[in-house]
């Protein structure tokens, strides 16, 4: 029974959650049962846990069982402990490191029935992780974040996912690279913008696409400008622009509509 919150796995887990970018061996920090099974589900290795609580709790014990099992190293500890080294207001009794997935493989975006999302410079985690989590159900090929975007695995992030994160690829990656391979590999853009000339119902949606969403306040990088078409969603009340999260899924959603079911990730 871990009683102190001193204990190098509880520092570990807090220096991971704080700064998830930093940590050498590129551990993530998750939150809560949920997010744990989702992680395990899709194959995500877990390094360590901490559980609070005693043998006697049915739901601790079979997650405890399900995490030993996967290799992860399992520890029980008190309740402020656990809450030491989660990063919520209030633990749900549980908090464990785990590996960042691997970078996926850049040719995704050689696919000819690529639909990727691009998050330019999205500084809001819970806007970033409703995006990822958008992508995902609508069966997009990857998420695409650019420099200035926040870290898609730190923890506020991988919680507005719902797990979502573990289930579609996530490429982080500087913005005239991706630019540059979209044009080599002749994907269309789509560009969300506010002042863009285009009504997104007159928009060409055609597969290999990408569809960007830029910054809350700024909007996109103007570079994508020249690469790709700016569209608009209308706005009917009074409201200067709708939220970026919002605009992504009505964008995704379109090429769904038009395509007549979910797209398929290569």
């Amino acid at each position: 029974m871990i009683t102190s919150t001193r204990h190098p796995l509880v520092q570990a887990m807090r220096r991971a959650g704080e700064h998830p970018r930093r940590d050498p061996l590129q551990r993530i920090v998750l939150d809560g049962p949920r997010l744990i099974q989702e992680a395990l589900d899709a194959g995500i290795f877990i390094e360590a846990a901490l559980i609070a609580g005693d043998d006697q709790d049915p739901a601790g014990s079979l997650l405890g069982a399900r995490l030993l099992g996967a290799g992860a190293r399992v520890c029980q500890a008190t309740l402020r402990v656990v809450q030491a080294a989660s990063r919520v207001t209030t633990s749900q009794g549980v908090v464990a490191l785990a590996r960042r997935p691997s970078p996926p493989d850049s040719a995704i975006l050689a696919s000819p029935g690529l639909l990727l999302l691009v998050a330019d410079g999205i500084q809001d985690p819970g806007n970033l992780g409703t995006m990822v989590r958008t992508a995902a159900a609508v069966g997009a090929s990857a998420v695409a974040v650019t420099e200035g975007t926040a870290d898609p695995f730190q923890p506020k992030v991988i919680r507005a996912t719902m797990g979502a994160a573990f289930r579609i690829p996530v490429l982080r990656v500087d913005g005239p690279a991706l630019r540059a391979a979209l044009a080599d590999h002749g994907v269309s853009v789509i560009v969300a913008d506010a002042r863009g000339d285009q009504d997104y119902a007159s928009a060409s949606f055609a597969p290999p696409l990408a569809i960007v969403v830029g910054n809350e306040s700024t909007g996109p990088d103007p570079a994508w400008f020249d690469l790709g078409t700016r569209v608009r969603i209308p706005l009917l009340g009074p409201v200067e622009s709708l939220n970026a999260a919002v605009a992504a899924g009505v964008l995704l959603y379109e090429v769904v509509r038009r395509r007549g079911a979910p797209c398929a990730a290569p």
